[in-house]
């Protein structure tokens, strides 16, 4: 593992009152695996930082299906609220591209809090960044197929290309099942659609984004009240 000192995207979040603190620390960067996030159910209590990769967090039904999942984007922090007295429901994690990440516990991160309490503040921006999309989430959930998974391919695309064409999205279609809660063949269904249209193509494990802009304006009759990821 290595450290998170050499990670510049890492510290460059933090408040400078915190910065020597946590360069003093010895965090270190890990894999799901490691801190027993793999894909399964996990009782979520602590900070993440994703250094890099993507993966998605979930709450299920009662019968173990999904409704529609929270992504969590490289340079991402995740569990700003776990400080505060609430419930911690169990997550379902799908890891969407191989991942490192640094995990802080709960009562680690209590103790720290408690020594240097500018970092529940830091915690509150981290929560409030994050309630837009986590917000989001009901909605398309209660949209129709088109609309999970066109919310899905957009949320897919790289943040940094999402403006340009002939995108290729490392995710197979079992991985966009997931993330929409939808069944394989309901996902099929609708990228077939948008093949014929030639507005992507599927390959094994991939998808092709062959114009951005006219899939993005797939998604004006979205709802897009809270986060819309075209933006």
């Amino acid at each position: 593992m290595t450290s998170t000192r050499s990670s510049n995207t890492l510290l460059q979040d933090i408040p400078p009152q915190l910065l020597n603190y946590f360069e003093e620390e010895d965090f270190k960067t890990t894999t799901l695996e490691k801190v027993k996030l793999t894909t399964g159910f996990f009782n979520f209590s602590g900070l993440i930082y994703l250094k890099k990769g993507r993966f998605s967090f979930s709450l299920p039904q009662r019968n173990l299906d999904t409704l529609y999942s929270f992504i969590v984007e490289q340079n991402g922090w995740f569990g700003g609220l776990t400080l505060m007295q609430l419930p911690h429901p169990f997550l379902l994690i799908n890891e969407i591209e191989p991942v490192e990440l640094l995990y802080i516990p709960k009562d680690r991160l209590t103790k720290i809090a408690d020594a240097h309490p500018l970092i529940y503040k830091w915690l509150l921006n981290i929560a409030a960044h994050n309630i837009p999309q986590w917000l989001q989430v009901p909605i398309i959930a209660l949209s129709n197929k088109n609309i999970r998974v066109l919310y899905c391919l957009a949320t897919l695309l790289p943040l940094n290309k999402r403006d340009s064409s002939l995108i290729e999205i490392d995710a197979s279609q079992q991985k966009i099942s997931d993330i929409c809660g939808l069944s394989r063949p309901r996902v099929n269904q609708v990228l077939k659609k948008l093949e014929q249209q030639e507005l992507i193509k599927v390959q094994h494990k991939k998808i092709i984004i062959q114009s951005t802009t006219a899939l993005f304006k797939l998604l004006d009759e979205a709802n897009l009240c809270f986060y819309d990821p075209r933006e």
